[in-house]
Formats: C-alpha cells, structure tokens, sequence
C-alpha cells in the first residue's frame, strides 16, 4: 500500500493552451451559429411577412363584403 510521501510529484498542468483552444472553438462556433442565423432571417422573415400580408388581405376583404 502506497502513502502519499512516496508518489511522484505531479507536473503542473498547462491550462493557458486548454484555455486558448476553448476560446478558439467557441469562437468558431458563434461565428457559424450568427452565419446561420443571418441566413435564415434573410431567407425565413419575407416569407413570414408575405403570409401576414394574405391574411391580413383575407381578414379586410371579409370586412369589406356587402353581404350584411
């Protein structure tokens, strides 16, 4: 049975690499989530608008009508 006098020393672990490489990957990530994100509201927002736009012609015919 081993104490705790006799184990190695541990070598330090280099946390400023881990870190940087966290930061990297962070940074990539963000950047191709905000890329797609601006390409679906440049694809998604004028067919959303396009749809209120024909409701709200259906609703204002509807208003319109002669019939009582």
């Amino acid at each position: 049975m081993t104490t705790e006098s006799s184990r190695a020393p541990l070598k330090p672990v280099r946390r400023a690499a881990a870190r940087g490489q966290a930061m990297v990957e962070y940074s990539a990530i963000v950047f191709f989530l905000a890329t797609s994100g601006g390409v679906a509201i440049i694809t998604v927002v004028p067919m959303l608008m396009n749809a209120l736009d024909r409701y709200l012609q259906g609703i204002y015919f509807m208003l319109n009508l002669a019939i009582p």
